[in-house]
């Protein structure tokens, strides 16, 4: 399947179902760690659209799922994972939500690959650190039309992108209207948009900006997700306030913004308030 071919299928699955969920880390709990098989089975069980999936390279060139910076609350190590090699990352059991270690292993990239093959929208996240040997990874499983590539906007990054002959999707994390400019300029199978935003004065989400992406054939994508008390997102408009003041003010204030794409650690909150929404318009 060509990119447009591919691009023409998720936005006709996306009008179908109002939004796109992506679900952040899969969904995890309990047993369930984040960044695993059995969160991201978890997470389109709860009617995800879109798995995010953390990636980081061991130092003998391995790929895993895992979120660097949290191997402290999920390994009990104080340790960057990136700087151990594949024997030591396997050898590792996870904590559970309590903190007690289970027998929970990280999983393997090319692993969740296999799994989630034919499945779902599969967005790699957290991989720029690396990016020609991530690409090399991916390509092997031969399964372009669900990977999405995401990344800051960075020359370099782009360039190995573009010269790279690849028909991955790639979604840029946009926090100025500069940087939407400079992606223009590269040839690459742009999907959308990651926009960061922290009130709702921003250029980057006012009606004529949306107007505008949505014309290019973008698809626009905020983080609803909720990660402290510091990092703002989505202006405010997060999880934390749907879930304890208004899914309609929150959730459902974004859709009306205009956005596609809904990234959440609540996905079957989200789907049941999109598809009761929808039923309350047809009616």
């Amino acid at each position: 399947m060509s990119f447009p071919e591919t691009r023409d299928e998720i936005f006709r699955r996306k009008e179908k179902n109002k939004i796109l969920i992506a679900a952040h880390q899969g969904t995890s709990g309990g047993y369930i760690v984040p960044n695993t098989i059995p969160a991201f089975e978890n997470a389109l069980k709860q009617g995800c659209d879109i798995i995010e999936v953390d990636a980081v390279m061991s130092t003998d060139g391995d790929f895993f799922a895992f979120h660097d910076g949290k191997e402290k609350v999920i390994l009990g190590v104080d340790q960057d994972i990136r700087t151990m090699s594949s024997y030591e990352i396997a050898s590792f059991r996870c904590l559970n939500s309590s903190g007690t270690q289970i027998n929970q292993k990280i999983d393997r990239l090319d692993d969740i690959l296999e799994q989630f093959k034919g499945k779902c929208l599969i967005n790699i996240d957290r991989s720029w650190f690396y990016w020609e040997e991530t690409i090399r990874c991916i390509e092997r499983h031969h399964m372009p039309a669900q990977i999405i590539l995401k990344s800051p906007v960075d020359h370099e990054l782009l360039e190995v992108l573009q010269s790279h002959e690849v028909e991955f999707m790639y979604m840029p994390i946009i926090s100025t209207s500069a940087q939407i400019e400079e992606v223009l300029k590269y040839k690459l199978n742009l999907i959308g948009l990651e926009l960061i935003f922290t009130d709702l004065d921003s250029p980057l989400i006012q009606e004529e900006s949306m107007r505008s992406y949505h014309s290019k054939q973008l698809l626009t994508w905020v983080n609803t997700i909720t990660l402290d008390d510091d990092q703002v997102l989505s202006g405010m408009l997060d999880d934390f306030r749907a879930i304890t003041v208004s899914e309609q003010d929150t959730w459902g204030r974004l859709i009306d913004m205009g956005f596609d794409i809904l990234q959440t650690d609540w996905p079957m909150l989200l789907r049941k308030f999109v598809d009761e929404s929808v039923s309350i318009r047809m009616h």
